[in-house]
């Protein structure tokens, strides 16, 4: 039987087609081929804890502290387009791919060279507790044998750890935050140098600080007000950036005080509480105060003292009524006894002096003479010069404050402005009663024994 030419060739098409399928079994169609067959590895890690401690089986990091997750894919051929990773969410972990570019590098092994490219996650635990980071989601697309490329997804290999307060020194409502190098930079900016009323002054902190996110960096300014400046929060300003492995963040914060008072204004003093990943130690940031002299305005000098003012004006008004009327009072009633009598002593009218200090006795105490008052020797001696020439001004000043209960302007005055009783005779039948009825009760009681 004789085999045409064409038969020929469709058949030796046919023989290596099958060939062909049997020579190149590893020519893969999917991703999932290709890892089966190590032509794709995915490998997936946590960073060391800053404490060093290898004993545990679950790596156990401080609250706080920046954890990277490193997810790294390798091929020996080569990477014909981006990878992408799925979001990764974790209860109570803040997370975030703080470089978008992957770490591209190349590795020989057994004289082949795999392509690798390694991707970071930070992760910042905000509670203790243990974690579980899941299975994440990785789209690769590499090239493959024979021309074309093959695309498709794998998952990493979950990974878990714990989280703990670093230090007996902490509290779960305390606030604080882990990192390495933290610095805090302070600006005073004012409106004009001599501060007075309706003036600003802005207060700028910023925060700088390694392995921690801007994010989590506390609010250190009080926003809250006074009776001495009114407080404006500025919106804040977060960075984070990456530098060769490193991860750097910064938090500027503001605040303008417009001045309500004037005078010495006292700006608060702050600190931040930090825990130091590299020396493992509880520090502490202080952020000093300022204290600013304020001039008035004369509207906020009425403001501050109007209480003074109209207080002093109402005594004034009150104290002028007062005189008016004590003026009045005495062009139509005699002169206090203790104002005519300070007048004599002051002019030397001895013998004034000594007719007024008699009156006083006779008409306070019933008594005639200046010795019956008292039976002290003290008080002896000074009556005796009281009446001699050896009286002084100081003598006779102090055997008036003895002699006169009424020494005070102001217990004078008031006697006067005491109301007198209508009728001052009734006191005498009202004593002599009492004791009449004191009297009967007795002889009463003598009948009875």
């Amino acid at each position: 039987m004789t085999i045409s030419k064409q038969s020929t060739t469709h058949l030796m098409l046919f023989v290596i087609m099958i060939v062909a399928g049997f020579s190149f079994p590893t020519h893969a169609t999917s991703i999932k081929e290709l890892n089966k067959s190590d032509r794709v590895v995915i490998k997936t890690w946590l960073s060391e804890p800053a404490n060093k401690d290898t004993s545990l089986k679950t790596p156990r990091y401080a609250v706080n502290e920046q954890i990277i997750l490193y997810i790294e894919v390798a091929t020996p051929r080569w990477f014909t387009s981006g990878t992408r990773i799925a979001n990764i969410e974790i209860p109570n972990v803040v997370t975030k791919q703080r470089n978008t570019l992957a770490t591209n590098f190349t590795e020989r092994k057994d004289g082949i060279t795999w392509s690798h490219q390694r991707w970071e996650i930070t992760l910042y635990p905000q509670e203790k507790g243990r974690f579980v980071v899941p299975s994440t989601e990785v789209n690769i697309e590499v090239s493959r044998e024979g021309g074309g490329n093959v695309s498709g997804t794998l998952y990493s290999t979950p990974q878990q750890f714990t989280a703990a307060i670093p230090s007996g020194l902490l509290t779960d409502d305390q606030t604080w935050v882990s990192g390495r190098n933290l610095s805090i930079d302070q600006q005073w900016n004012r409106s004009s140098e001599e501060l007075k009323v309706g003036d600003t002054i802005t207060r700028t902190l910023t925060i700088r600080g390694e392995d921690t996110l801007a994010m989590l960096l506390p609010n250190i300014i009080n926003s809250s007000s006074s009776n001495e400046y009114q407080s404006y929060p500025q919106p804040n300003q977060l960075s984070d950036s990456q530098t060769r492995g490193d991860y750097f963040s910064e938090r500027k914060e503001s605040s303008v005080y417009v001045l309500q008072a004037g005078g010495d204004l006292t700006f608060p003093a702050y600190q931040l509480t930090w825990w130091d990943l590299d020396s493992q130690q509880l520090k502490t940031i202080e952020v000093a105060g300022e204290t600013v002299k304020v001039s008035h305005t004369f509207q906020s000098w009425l403001k501050a003292y109007w209480t003074f003012i109209l207080g002093g004006s109402a005594s004034v008004i009150f104290i002028g009524f007062v005189v008016v009327r004590i003026r009045h009072y005495y062009k139509t009633h005699p002169l206090p006894a203790w104002w005519i009598y300070s007048r004599a002593v002051k002019q030397g009218q001895w013998s004034q002096v000594r007719v007024l200090l008699y009156r006083v006795l006779r008409q306070q105490h019933q008594q005639l003479e200046l010795k019956k008052h008292s039976q002290v020797n003290e008080w002896q001696q000074d009556s005796t010069d009281f009446q001699s020439e050896k009286v002084t001004v100081s003598l006779s000043r102090a055997v008036w404050k003895k002699v006169n209960v009424l020494s005070s302007p102001l217990i004078a005055l008031f006697t006067r402005l005491t109301p007198k009783r209508a009728l001052p005779q009734l006191d005498k039948y009202r004593e002599h009663y009492l004791a009449k009825n004191t009297d009967v009760q007795e002889k009463s009681h003598k009948t009875k024994e």
